[in-house]
């Protein structure tokens, strides 16, 4: 029976402590952007402060808007992949759970499965029909966590509801919850990244993006006022 064979020279300056003076008037706007309202102010200014306390810049400085880009259209063209190669047959094994019988005048051949890190496996196979040997044969493939599928008998299966409907029984049957819980995580997590990826580019949150120039702006108060303070606690009597 066949088987299934990346520090920042001025984030790294220190920032005085309780005693700096505050403004009271909000900074001028660097970028040539209006002034800048005072709550944008202190919140540029905490951002530049968790840096500087952090010793780095952000991960996210570095990367341009273009790779953001890049990763947008590649999680939506996998997530586009998973829900279109896999969503279908899994409805349709769920719809006909119960009803599936061993088919002997199906034949499967070329079974093969893949795992990805030991996490994620790809199988398929064909199901070619002995009576009518030059029809194209149907081609069956799933996917399942956690589980390799190498060595299981590929069974060749009829829906006794709808014999248009045809199936492998290890994946009908045996793995049907596997393959859905698989698809719905694997969706869910590829959706996930998808959204937080393009929430990045609306916020600016790249190099050269509103969120960093904002966080340039606040550390250049943070050197104003660090220039600032020896002159003022002079001054004090």
């Amino acid at each position: 029976m066949a088987q299934f064979g990346k520090r920042n020279a001025i984030a790294a300056q220190r920032v005085p402590g309780p005693r700096a003076p505050r403004f009271a008037a909000p900074p001028s706007d660097t970028h040539g952007n209006g002034g800048a309202s005072p709550d944008a102010s202190q919140a540029d200014v905490a951002a530049a402060l968790a840096v500087v306390q952090g010793g780095k810049v952000p991960a996210w400085t570095t990367i341009g808007p273009q790779w953001l880009v890049i990763l947008v259209l590649l999680m939506a063209a996998l997530l586009w992949h998973e829900t279109t190669t896999y969503a279908g047959g899994i409805w349709r094994d769920q719809r006909l759970a119960g009803t599936w019988q061993t088919a002997y005048d199906l034949r499967a051949v070329d079974g093969s499965c893949r795992r990805v890190q030991l996490l994620v496996t790809f199988c398929s196979a064909k199901i070619k029909s002995l009576a009518e040997p030059e029809r194209a044969p149907v081609v069956s493939e799933f996917m399942m966590g956690l589980s390799g599928g190498g060595g299981e008998a590929m069974v060749p299966v009829r829906s006794t509801v709808d014999p248009s409907a045809v199936a492998i029984a290890y994946a009908a049957e045996t793995k049907l919850t596997n393959r859905t819980v698989t698809l719905l995580v694997l969706a869910a997590s590829l959706a996930a990244l998808l959204i937080g990826l393009v929430n990045r580019l609306l916020q600016g949150r790249y190099k050269g993006g509103r969120a960093h120039r904002a966080l340039l702006d606040g550390l250049a108060e943070l050197q104003a006022r660090a220039a600032t303070a020896p002159a003022a606690q002079s001054a004090a009597p």
